[in-house]
């Protein structure tokens, strides 16, 4: 590829008049629109332009033109001569590239002197000092979209590494081409053969180019398999959060009861001498005390593992026969009889266990409908011929903060699968839509209660292992900082509220209060791609999806027309 300068005579602009840290000031003489020569003005705002320090050259951008307050009034129609005015702009300093390789870097390592010229930069330039900056010969690219600068466009590739390799993070406001963004870069990780698992709160991805199979909570649904997630891989905690026993003395007793189911199972029909289990429950009123705990002591590292493996169904069973006195009257060494007081604390939830385990909402925790998530996403992960999963969330309910509690959970068992090294070798990028329902909650009560920062987890942690996420949310202000400090690559699209961008500036230090006053003016399809291995922030036309996700809203129009 020829180099091309990044100087051209014929694109000149202007002069630098001032400089400070951040911008400098500048001449504009042909920034003006003169009447029939509109076409010919050189230098408004959004312009990249270079300022030319000799053998440096800086690339800035132009946030800002006017005139002097004492020239307002020449630029209004009027009778007999006309002055010509005379603009001067703001110019926010970017990168730095030298002539040596010509290749840009972030900040700038000498700055401008007053009497430097400005010079327009075109979008084959920028495209082609990008490319030399952000991509080496030989490595795997993909194109994310398109400079523009005047009536040039110029595509931009960028390396898997420098999108996702640090987490991405994607944000614009409703019809700001968030979500084609998306399923962009879902059919580029198809078309390069990665690897990646989408989840899809509303079920807008399900017709993306690319998707090899989609897995779905409810039976019945087009093109999707059933599966469920088995309720035996979530926590202690998840289920405290679902069944809120209170503190005092609900529990306890559910501690103690989900202890005693997983002795059952660990037992495997081994029952010792003097420990009673009849249908799958402890039998505790006036039986001996020490076959019980000496069991327990036994069977330590299955009674005591954080996950759910034991028989839920048994559950309110086991809460009420662990409703006994600690001791017999008689005999310390036994259990005494029922505690009839400690059974009616408890009534409540053992009504609410039986209620939950058995609603609708949650079957696809408590019930085993369609296959194994977990052994899905197992044969996913092994089988070299599926590329990207898609788990829709579009039939889990709202109730009982399901939803929420669900996702986070599959969140937590891929980061421990990637904890025993499973991505090393085989990084997976997973996409979180609407990340903001997801992060930085809390579930349950005072009693008993999860925070959902399983993919806080993933976003701190995950990279190590090889497992990146990108979130996507029309609410950044609502991810947590800790998280969106952890997010290398932003994709930002148009975003009015004012709330989003102070919160994008904040999380990126290449942006300031000038730049960040381009986001609510990006036309739908546009953003601004920001990142540590970037040279600068980039505005691009990001390119459309082969089928774009299904973001529709309500119909009217097709409804009420064919109702006239």
């Amino acid at each position: 590829m020829t180099t091309i300068s990044p100087v051209d005579p014929d694109k000149y602009v202007g002069t630098v008049t001032q400089v400070n840290a951040a911008q400098v000031h500048a001449n504009l003489p042909y920034a003006s629109a003169q009447p029939e020569r509109r076409a010919l003005s050189k230098g408004g705002v959004g312009d990249f332009v270079f300022v030319d320090c000799e053998r440096t050259k800086i690339l800035g951008r132009i946030t800002e033109v006017k005139i002097p307050d004492g020239e307002r009034l020449s630029v209004e129609p009027q009778l007999g001569n006309k002055s010509e005015p005379n603009p001067i702009g703001r110019i926010q300093l970017l990168a730095t590239v030298t002539d040596s390789d010509s290749k840009l870097t972030r900040g700038v390592n000498i700055y401008p002197k007053i009497g430097d010229g400005v010079y327009l930069a075109g979008a084959e330039i920028l495209g082609q000092m990008i490319g030399k900056s952000a991509t080496k010969a030989g490595e795997i690219n993909l194109i994310i979209g398109a400079i523009e600068a005047g009536d040039q466009s110029v595509s931009v590739e960028l390396p898997p590494e420098k999108i996702f390799g640090r987490h991405c993070g994607i944000f614009g406001a409703t019809g700001g081409g968030k979500s084609w963004t998306i399923a962009g870069l879902i059919e580029k990780i198809k078309e390069l053969r990665g690897k990646a698992i989408i989840f899809d709160p509303t079920g807008e991805f399900c017709e993306t180019a690319g998707i090899d199979t989609i897995f779905a909570f409810e039976a019945n649904v087009p093109n999707a398999r059933h599966v469920h997630f088995p309720y035996t891989e979530i926590t202690e905690d998840d289920l405290f959060s679902l069944f809120r026993p209170s503190g005092q003395s609900q529990g306890p007793k559910l501690r103690d009861a989900i202890k005693s189911l997983k002795l059952v199972l660990a037992l495997d029909n081994a029952v010792p001498q003097g420990l009673q289990i009849q249908n799958g429950v402890v039998t505790k009123a006036n039986q001996p005390r020490a076959p019980y705990f000496d069991a327990l002591r036994a069977n330590g590292a299955a009674v005591h593992s954080p996950k759910c493996d034991f028989e839920i169904a048994s559950l309110s069973e086991q809460i009420k026969a662990e409703c006994v006195w600690a001791t017999s009257q008689n005999n310390s060494n036994y259990f005494g009889g029922p505690d009839n007081n400690g059974a009616s604390y408890c009534e409540s939830l053992v009504s609410r266990i039986a209620t939950l385990i058995n609603s609708p909402e949650l079957s696809c925790l408590f019930r085993t409908g369609g296959d194994s998530l977990v052994d899905e996403i197992d044969q996913f992960l092994a089988d070299d011929n599926q590329d990207v999963a898609l788990i829709s969330f579009k039939e889990v309910r709202f109730e009982h903060s399901t939803r929420e509690l669900l996702l986070d959970i599959i969140g937590r068992y891929l980061l421990g699968v990637a904890r025993v090294g499973r991505f090393r070798e085989r990084p997976i990028v997973t996409f979180l839509d609407e990340a903001h329902q997801f992060l930085g909650r809390t579930i349950g009560d005072e009693y008993g209660s999860v925070r959902l920062d399983s993919f806080g987890l993933i976003a701190k942690e995950g990279r190590k292992y090889g497992l990146t996420c990108v979130l996507a949310t029309q609410r950044p202000r609502d991810i947590p900082q800790d998280v969106l400090s952890q997010l290398g690559t932003l994709i930002v699209h148009r975003l009015i509220n004012e709330q989003d961008r102070n919160t994008i500036e904040h999380a990126c230090g290449d942006l300031d209060r000038a730049a960040t006053q381009f986001i609510p003016m990006l036309a739908p399809g546009e953003a601004i791609i920001i990142g540590p291995d970037l040279p600068a922030p980039l505005p691009l036309r990001m390119r459309r999806p082969k089928w774009p996700p299904d973001s529709r809203g309500p119909q009217f129009q097709a409804y009420w027309a064919g109702r006239q």
